[in-house]
C-alpha cells in the first residue's frame, strides 16, 4: 500500500482566524458584479443562448424529428442513454454524458457534430425525401427549349 504523500495534509481554520473583508474589497466585487462581462474571450461563446421555453402545458414548442428518430431507434435496440452516449462518443469524444440525456428529454438543443455522433450511433444518416415525377414538374416550371440538364461543351468550344 502506498504512502500518503506529505504535502497533502488538511489545513484547518476557525472563522476567527480568517480577517474580516474590508469595505474597499466589498465595492470592488459589487461592481464587478453589477458591471458588463467581456465573453469574447471565451471559446464556446458563438452568439445568443437562447433557451427553450415551454408552453403553458410543459410541452416542448416545436417537435425535433432528429430527437423523435434517434429515441424511436433507442426503443428498437433496447439501448439505454448511457450506452448511447458510450457509443456516440466514438464519433465525439466531446460529448458529454448530461448533453445527451437532457436532448432525449428535450430540455437541450446540441450542435451539429453533436447530433451527428448520437446519429451514427444509432445508425441514422439524412436521406433526402423523394418527390413525385408530376410534383417536381410542377414546383421547376421549365424555359422554352431547355431540357433541364447543362449544356455540354463541344469540341470547338473547349478551345
Amino acid at each position: 500500500m502506498p504512502k500518503k504523500s506529505q504535502t497533502s495534509k488538511v489545513v484547518r481554520k476557525s472563522a476567527a482566524d480568517i480577517p474580516a473583508t474590508s469595505a474597499t474589497d466589498l465595492a470592488r466585487l459589487r461592481a464587478a458584479l453589477n458591471g458588463p462581462i467581456d465573453t469574447s474571450d471565451i471559446p464556446e461563446h458563438r452568439g445568443q443562448f437562447s433557451r427553450l421555453e415551454r408552453e403553458s402545458d410543459g410541452r416542448l414548442p416545436r417537435k425535433s424529428l432528429i430527437r423523435d428518430a434517434i429515441a424511436r431507434e433507442l426503443q428498437r435496440y433496447k439501448m439505454t442513454p448511457y450506452r448511447l452516449w458510450k457509443e456516440a462518443r466514438v464519433h465525439c469524444p466531446t460529448l458529454s454524458q448530461p448533453a445527451v440525456y437532457e436532448f432525449l428529454k428535450g430540455q437541450r438543443q446540441l450542435e451539429l457534430p453533436y447530433a451527428e455522433a448520437l446519429m451514427a450511433a444509432v445508425h441514422l444518416g439524412v436521406a433526402r425525401v423523394r418527390v413525385p415525377k408530376r410534383s417536381r414538374a410542377a414546383a421547376q416550371p421549365k424555359h422554352a427549349g431547355s431540357s433541364g440538364r447543362p449544356k455540354r461543351k463541344s469540341g470547338t468550344d473547349a478551345q
